[in-house]
Formats: structure tokens, sequence, C-alpha cells
């Protein structure tokens, strides 16, 4: 079965407020690349990552027992 696509759709430079977010570089680069592909803004891309993370996340307990008892493993389909 073929995993569910995020899709995007390019639109125009919109002017808006953004929110300063704290990730790693090399993904902050990645998102600049979609940003000059797409047109979109890229609160607008995390969001929509952040959307389809939320719908498609498999949350699991750890299989080994010596990890730290909270510690889930995040499966992303």
């Amino acid at each position: 079965m073929a995993k569910p696509r995020l899709v995007l759709e390019k639109k125009s430079k919109e002017p808006k407020v953004s929110k300063l977010i704290s990730i790693d570089v090399s993904l902050h680069d990645q998102l600049l690349d979609i940003k000059h592909e797409t047109g979109l803004t890229v609160t607008s891309i995390v969001n929509k990552f952040i959307a389809y993370g939320v719908k498609n996340v498999e949350i699991e307990e750890a299989e080994d027992e010596e990890e730290w008892p909270c510690q889930l493993k995040y499966q992303w389909n």
C-alpha cells in the first residue's frame, strides 16, 4: 500500500507575520528549498507538516526494557 502523500500547492507570496521556531539547520535549509519552489511561507509549510504528522503518527512503547520507561518511538506512516 502506498504511503499517504503530503501535497503542497504552489501559491503567490502573501505577506504574513511569522513566529520563531528552533529546528536543525539542515531541516531549515530543506524548508527554504520547499519555500522557494512553492512560494508558500515557511510557517504555512511547517503547519502542513505538523498537521500531517499529527494525523499519521503511531506511538509505541519502547521495546528495549533498559530504555527510559517513558521513552516512545514515533513511526510516521
